[in-house]
């Protein structure tokens, strides 16, 4: 199985990930999300971090800091 993300520029660059296509390795979907659930967790945490400082720079009311983190 072919994956379309192998044949773009920018991947062409990367150590190994020719032959990891080329194997159809069944690893591939696991290192593309793992990567942005990383990513995700790391956003989350530094908006719940910035909570406070939102709060008092935009002068809102508790009420309303669940849309600066659904946002």
């Amino acid at each position: 199985m072919a994956y379309a993300i192998f044949d773009t520029p920018a991947i062409h660059g990367i150590r190994g990930i020719k032959e990891l296509a080329q194997a159809g390795s069944e690893m591939v979907p696991p290192l593309v999300i793992a990567p942005v659930q990383l990513l995700q967790v790391l956003d989350d945490s530094s908006v719940d971090i910035a909570l406070p400082s939102i709060l008092d720079e935009l002068a809102v009311t508790p009420a309303h800091l669940p849309w600066a983190v659904n946002a």
